[in-house]
């Protein structure tokens, strides 16, 4: 049986020449938890912990109630009721080269949260980031040249239900080093879109360009550096106008026609690279309230419209996601409802399955979410706000709440004008 203490000591290496742009770092994680403040650091983790606080993730890791249920009863004795600080931990194989590398985490489930890089035989220890927001997407870079390491998560004062990690983990080397797009498609009128793209990029570039492809078609559009240029990068923006695009339906009204989206990318030294966006469609929704329907491009959907719930799965695979949206397409449904527990960890496959089948989602946020800090907010609505799929988002919480008041003015401003807002504010649609 491989120990926890193995483990730390006996690091993988990548083979020189290996591709390493984004390697996943999902698997080969052990965790631990301790009484709040008990543990500082990794080090002293090491130091006054032993062998049985540790446990092996047998598969992807996943929100820590998951894992402890995989318990026996005297190992479950170790893990008290109420709150704990809770420790992830998993070796950091070495690169070959030393290019810049950083860590990106795609988000994971708890409030405080800290990341640390420590060597374990020379006792060196780094804090990479410390959050109070640890939803958000991070990313971080990795002293070049490390060896040896190994990378820890710590999540404080958190109870068992509320920690874990949600969504990928990954250490990338890419020679464009760009934090994530801030996009935003709108449809001004049946035959003309315009598509606006934010993107801030962390090293110099000769020129950035937008290129959409779709049957054949393409438009291209180039984009300027702005403001806040500095350590070589800086913030870039541009806009396409895209005349006659194809128009995105829901499968019960026609076909999910989506563009593909590339930046393409001129370096200091000549070399061009192109990068893909992921895809977009284009669409009008307006919510007809007198006779409780949604209008998509001109055309009212049927009536009622077909919707069941959807309850994410943790690090369900892609290719199930795809396949349950699919039966769902197949049984006749039109809309998808995620609960507002699900909120802002639901996992990007699901909206990649529903603007490819074209199915609606109408995502629930819940009063937590709500009052999540402003950073966490923008984040989320930035992942909204070129998906088709989305038809409404609902604040669920008290109509007198002045935090959700506030908060459902922000994603009515930050929104496109083709989305439609209803939740208990306003009376479920």
């Amino acid at each position: 049986m491989i120990t926890f203490a193995d483990s730390l000591r006996s690091q993988g290496r990548l083979e020189p020449g290996s591709a390493d742009l984004a390697e996943s770092l999902d698997e080969g994680w052990w965790w631990g938890s301790s009484a709040p403040g008990q543990w500082d650091s990794p080090q002293t983790a090491l130091q006054l912990s032993h062998e049985p606080h540790w446990h092996a993730c047998d598969g992807p890791v996943a929100p820590i109630d998951t894992l402890v249920r995989r318990l026996d009863s005297a190992a479950l004795s170790a893990v008290h009721a109420g709150v704990r600080d809770w420790w992830l931990c998993r070796p950091l194989p070495a690169c070959a080269d030393r290019r810049r590398r950083w860590l990106t985490l795609d988000g994971v489930a708890g409030r405080r949260a800290e990341l640390w890089l420590h060597q374990v035989e020379t006792g060196h220890q780094r804090l990479l980031l410390r959050s109070d927001s640890a939803r958000l997407r991070h990313r971080v870079e990795l002293p070049a040249g490390a060896a040896d390491t190994v990378l820890w998560l710590v999540l404080r004062d958190e109870p068992v239900s509320a920690v874990g990690l949600w969504r990928p983990v990954r250490r990338v080397g890419e020679r464009l080093a760009a934090e994530a797009p801030a996009l935003r498609a709108r449809l001004l009128d049946p035959g003309r879109g315009r598509l606006a793209l934010r993107l801030r990029v962390q090293e110099p570039l000769l020129g950035l360009s937008m290129v959409l492809r779709h049957a054949g078609r393409r438009w291209q559009a180039p984009m300027v550096l702005g403001g806040g240029a500095g350590q070589g990068g800086g913030l870039w923006q541009g806009l396409l106008d895209v005349e006659a695009p194809a128009l995105w339906w829901p499968h019960a009204l026609g076909e999910p026609a989506l563009h593909e989206l590339e930046l393409h990318v001129l370096r200091p030294e000549g070399a061009r690279q192109v990068r893909s966006l992921g895809r977009i469609g284009w669409r009008q929704i307006v919510q007809d309230r007198s006779r409780g329907r949604l209008i998509i491009n001109g055309v009212p959907m049927p009536v009622p419209l077909r919707r069941t719930c959807w309850a994410p799965g943790v690090h369900m695979p892609a290719t199930e996601v795809a396949a349950q949206v699919a039966q769902a397409r197949a049984a006749g449904i039109d809309l998808l409802d995620i609960a507002a527990a699900g909120g802002p960890d639901a996992d990007e496959a699901l909206f990649d399955a529903c603007d490819a089948q074209g199915l609606l989602i109408g995502h629930g946020l819940s009063q937590d979410s709500a009052a999540a800090p402003a950073a966490q907010r923008a984040q989320q609505l930035a992942r909204w706000q070129a998906r088709s799929s989305l038809a409404w988002v609902r604040v669920d919480a008290p109509a007198c709440d002045p935090v959700v008041t506030q908060v459902v003015t922000q994603v009515m401003q930050a929104l496109p004008d083709s989305l439609c807002l209803s939740g208990a504010v306003s009376g479920a649609f």
